[in-house]
């Protein structure tokens, strides 16, 4: 399975559930400054671990390509461009 199609077949789920929760991560950075951490920041590290485990588990069963074979710096640049604008879109 091609990393595009596993990026899809994971991230659309967790997009949707993340949609629906009204999930935010600069809220969840903002609790975990301002006060003790509550369910946002647990919701985002309990995400992480599970996204870590799951690129671990797959790519031990060869399922997941993981080492590329190079970093195009004009592509993170503008990947970076169109995140930070869509936090601003978003007002997140």
């Amino acid at each position: 399975m091609s990393a595009a199609a596993l990026g899809l077949l994971v991230g659309l789920p967790l997009g949707v559930v993340l949609h629906r929760g009204d999930f935010c991560m600069h809220s969840a950075l903002r609790e975990a400054l301002r006060r003790a951490p509550g369910p946002s920041v647990r919701a985002y590290l309990l995400a992480l671990a599970i996204q870590l485990a799951g690129v671990n588990a797959l790519a031990g069963l060869g399922l997941l390509e993981v080492s590329p074979p190079g970093v195009a710096a004009v592509a993170a640049a503008l990947g970076g461009v169109g995140f930070g604008v869509g936090m601003v879109l978003g007002k997140g």
